[in-house]
Parts: C-alpha cells; structure tokens; sequence
C-alpha cells in the first residue's frame, strides 16, 4: 500500500473515530482496537514485502524433483552448502564461491545460487565466520548453521576465503581453475579485497561494494533516518565504525587495486591488472553504502562500462531487482568462466 493512501486511510478513521466516540465511546474504544490491529498487520505485511521478499528456504524440492542436489559441507568448520544441477557437469564443473553480508547467512543467497545453478555451475555458499543460525526443519527438527568464530573480525573473515579457494581446488568433481566469487555487502568487501589479490579467483561480482569503510562509516547520518538506524545496528553488534587507518587500509577494497599478496600475506603493489575481472553493482538509492562508493570502485579498478551495472532503485537489498541480479550476473560468469558472450 502506498504511503500517501495509507496516511488518508489513518486520518478519515481517526476523525470518523473521534465522532463515534462523542456518541458511544465504548463502542469507539473496540473498533479503535480493531483498527489499529488491522493497521499494524498492514504495516508488517509491508515492511516483509519489502525486506523479506525471498525468505531462507526458496522451495525447490517440491516442484523440481531430481533437478537439484545439495551437499552440506564443514570448511575449516564453517557451515557451507554445494548446490549443483542436472547441468552441472559431473567432474571439473566451474564453481561460483556466494558470500552473504554482515550478519546475515548463506541462505539469503539461495535465490540467486539455485539459477546460476541451473545455468552448469556447482555453486558454494557458506556461514562465514560467527554467522548463521539454528535452523528449524519440517518435524520438529533442526539443524545448528552456525560457524564459530566472532563476525566483528573482519579481516579473519576476509582470510576464510583462501579456505574455501583450497576446499575448492582440492575437489575433482570441481575446476579450481574456473572459480567466480559473488558477494553482498560484506561479501563484497571480501571479494574486492582478498578475492580481487587471489590469481585462482578469475571473476570478482560485488554487490553494493564499499570502497572506503571509514569514509563511509563515519559518514554524516540524518538521525533517526534509515541510514541512522542500520548504523546503529552494527555499532549494537560490537563492529568497529571509527577504524584506525591501518584498520582500514586492511579491510577497505580503496587499497587493494593493482595489488597482489606478497610474503606476509599483505596486500603489496603489483604488474597485475585486476580490471577484467572485476564487476560491480549497485543501487542509487543504497541507504547503507551510498552510491559514491560505487562510482569510487570504478575509478580505482579502472573498469570498463561493460564491467558494472547501476540501477535507480532497490537499496542495499536490491528489492524487486533480483531477476536484473540474475540476469547480470549469468552474463558476466558465462564470459569470466565459459569462454562466452551473450
């Protein structure tokens, strides 16, 4: 429902109650509880439409018997699941490593791994670390995702990517030498730092990628804004929003272009050029990392138009943009990792 409607909606009841109430204020006082359950129902529903559109069991199993598989692994004791299809090739099949974002789990994925999926990849997702859930399934049961560790420590998640990289590498049904990385947020974060500097990642999708954690976390907000509150949601959960400069040197993708690991495991400048293997998107109206953050991404890896996609709406979530996302990111994984142009 539209904001303006349900504005005159609210205003036409409370005058229509205001003048029961002079007649029958017991009356008033019912329907006055009545509506404003019907009111919060109407907003919840709203709010979950908006933010929870896909929830954390898309449901395959009913309607496509036999076309998926799904094989629940431990990484270095991370919860991670692989999804293939009826097209995934059953050895050296190209491999798509998905990373959700900051606080979130692997499940908030499954919408975009079960198409890229069907389209001949075995796509891995995983709990990074000090993320996931206790699961309810059907019978009463369930199942613990979580994976130890603590979810402030951004730079020991950004590492648990080479444990994946090798996990990946050391399976035959999977080509270590065709690895994709798609990532949100903070598997944005991780894919333009430590997954733009691994030679065995050959294609980097971000989605909604900082570019400067600091310039952006200590920001001005407009209290009491959407902005204000995701903020303060994050500072609620223990991450560090003032980093030092070292701290952000290292966990900012603003300083891994053109760079390479060196000996200590650090970012060190390089030859390499990292540009065809970068694509971004993002949304103009991302509450959480404004779009300047993008246009930053683009200069500092010196990408090409056809290396990143803007949309006008959507947040940080991309809400109703999933099937652009899917479209987007099929075209660019088929050309990275299938040899192919679309």
């Amino acid at each position: 429902m539209q904001i303006p409607r349900l504005a005159a909606y609210v205003a036409a009841s409370i005058v229509l109650l205001a003048l029961l109430n002079q007649a029958n204020p017991l009356l008033a006082t019912l329907l006055g509880i009545i509506f404003a359950l019907l009111l919060l129902e109407v907003v919840l529903g709203s709010i979950k439409q908006s933010f929870l559109r896909f929830d954390d069991a898309p449901g395959t199993a009913a309607l496509s018997s036999g076309k998926f598989s799904t094989e629940t692994l431990s990484i270095r004791n991370m919860h991670a699941t692989l999804i293939k299809s009826h097209h995934t090739p059953v050895t050296g099949a190209p491999v798509v490593i998905m990373h959700h974002g900051y606080g979130s789990t692997y499940r908030r994925m499954l919408v975009y791994a079960y198409p890229i999926a069907l389209n001949g990849y075995a796509v891995l997702l995983y709990n990074t670390l000090g993320h996931g859930k206790v699961v309810k399934q059907e019978g009463n049961k369930s199942i613990d995702e979580r994976s130890p560790g603590d979810k402030t420590e951004i730079m020991e998640i950004m590492r648990a990517l080479q444990w994946v990289v090798e996990f990946v590498k050391g399976r035959p049904d999977l080509d270590g030498g065709r690895i994709g990385f798609v990532g949100i947020s903070l598997g944005a974060i991780v894919g333009l730092t430590h997954g733009v500097c691994d030679p065995d990642i050959k294609c980097v999708i971000a989605l909604a990628g900082v570019h400067d954690f600091k310039k952006t976390s200590t920001r001005r907000i407009v209290p009491f804004t959407s902005d204000y509150w995701m903020k303060k949601s994050f500072e609620w959960s223990g991450l560090e929003m003032d980093p030092s400069k070292l701290q952000d040197f290292l966990v900012s993708p603003a300083f891994y272009a053109d760079k390479q690991f060196g000996f200590f495991d650090h970012p060190v400048w390089s030859d390499a050029r990292v540009a065809e293997k970068v694509f971004l998107i993002h949304c103009e109206d991302d509450c959480t990392v404004p779009y300047f953050n993008f246009e930053e991404n683009i200069k500092a890896f010196g990408l090409p138009p056809d290396h990143y996609l803007a949309l006008k709406h959507g947040n940080h979530w991309f809400i109703r943009q999933e099937h652009v996302l899917i479209g987007q990111i099929l075209q660019w994984l088929s050309i990275a990792l299938c040899d192919r142009t679309l």
